[in-house]
């Protein structure tokens, strides 16, 4: 997960997005050990302005160290990213302007 994280930094900058709050929307109790977590990722640009926010679920085990994340689920995301993308303007993908785009070959 830290690793989606770091790879995703560069577009949440382009983005403008500059901090990230959550709220805890439930959690359960699966096993002695293992929970099911839903969460609201909120991301703010650097004014401190809700931009967007995005769903996740995550499966958490407690061990000798405490709860560690194994899975999670993202239930909205990418749409949300695309969105805020479009309406900023904004290339998910790093391409310029005209890039991405069929080109004739020259005669």
């Amino acid at each position: 997960m830290a690793r989606g994280l770091e790879q995703s930094y560069p577009i949440y900058r382009r983005l403008g997005l500059a901090s990230v709050g959550f709220e805890r929307l439930s959690h359960e109790h699966l096993s002695a050990t293992i929970y099911l977590v839903r969460v609201r990722w909120i991301f703010y640009d650097q004014d401190g302005k809700r931009m967007t926010d995005s769903l996740a679920s995550y499966i958490l085990r407690r061990g000798d160290g405490g709860l560690r994340a194994f899975v999670c689920v993202p239930a909205d995301d990418v749409e949300k990213l695309q969105a805020l993308a479009a309406e900023k303007g904004v290339s998910l993908f790093g391409e310029t302007p005209g890039e991405g785009q069929a080109h004739e070959s020259p005669a």
